[in-house]
């Protein structure tokens, strides 16, 4: 099966040989900056969510070139939106409707989509972590004949920047805004909504979001939990890259790095993280979550509805 490429990666990427590198760059890192970490196992894979690849997977699709900024062109497969927008919420909601049967408490929407992405449905969710170790051991762990990659990224960055934009006075670039009750917003009130707008999943909102993770939801959830888990989601037929790619025209813009690492040091930097860190696959994927057996039904339930 086909999948899309993204060529322009090479104007932000740092080759990665040695073990000193690794060390310096993920291992003496602190958690809670303001970037986040992808680890994937093949350099050549891109950042596309698992609904992305089932869909088109699933489909004959015909293939343009797509400019995707900077005049930079890229083959993509041409999706029908709106089927894509509802296929992508129905397997969401009835994942959702199953939890509930199941005695599920009610949760966020933002929740259910963690969850479904953990337990094996496709999503738009991309999975970050805020820890890097984390997603190193995702870069190591498979494919030990292929280069992997550690996607570094402030995928909160387009939510800052909006909130921004918001606050640089009642009528700069973006004219008053209104509340509910027809006052106008004050600086502080349109960045909320801004902020709101860029971190909540709805079926009628943004198509890239960024959600908060509301601990409450998920703080039996220990596979989210031990893998520190964020997630940027992203519907379109262009990848997830492009936010990266555009983010800015500096080459060393600090928000946006891909880490080309070498095959050679996978097995090393694996027992690095188990021996030091006591990362290794039983830590990232725990067998003991409390809801386990509810999710992972509801879940099998869905799978079967949808033949997936």
């Amino acid at each position: 099966m086909k999948f899309p490429t993204f060529d322009y990666r090479a104007w932000y990427k740092t080759d990665v040989d040695s073990m000193e590198q690794v060390k310096a760059l993920f291992f003496n890192e602190k958690p809670y900056n303001d970037f986040y970490y992808r680890g994937m196992a093949n350099y050549d894979f891109i950042c596309i969510s698992t609904f992305y690849r089932y869909f088109i997977n699933s489909r004959k699709l015909d293939w343009r070139e797509v400019d995707v900024g900077f005049n930079s062109m890229v083959e993509l497969p041409e999706i029908d939106e709106d089927e894509y927008k509802n296929l992508s919420f129905s397997i969401l909601d009835d994942f959702y409707s199953n939890l509930l049967s199941l005695g599920s408490k009610e949760i966020s929407y933002e929740s259910v989509a963690y969850l479904a992405q953990h337990y094996g449905l496709p999503t738009d969710l991309i999975d970050f972590s805020y820890d890097p170790k984390i997603a190193l051991y995702f870069a190591c762990c498979e494919m030990p004949e292929s280069d992997c990659s550690l996607y570094m990224f402030d995928i909160y960055a387009h939510v800052k920047r909006m909130m921004a934009l918001a606050g640089q006075g009642p009528t700069a670039n973006i004219g008053y805004m209104l509340n509910e009750d027809d006052t106008h917003m004050t600086n502080e009130e349109r960045a909320q909504a801004f902020k709101d707008y860029g971190t909540t999943l709805s079926k009628d909102g943004a198509s890239t979001v960024t959600p908060i993770i509301k601990g409450d939801d998920i703080r039996f959830g220990e596979r989210i939990i031990n893998q520190k888990g964020a997630f940027i989601y992203h519907r379109s037929e262009v990848p997830m890259d492009q936010l990266m790619y555009t983010a800015s025209s500096d080459s060393y813009y600090r928000g946006r790095r891909i880490y080309k690492i070498v095959k050679e040091l996978k097995p090393q930097i694996l027992q690095v993280l188990d021996e030091c860190f006591g990362i290794n696959e039983a830590f990232v994927y725990p067998s003991t979550d409390l809801n386990f057996e509810i999710i992972d039904k509801a879940s099998a339930m869905t799978k079967e509805k949808f033949e997936l």
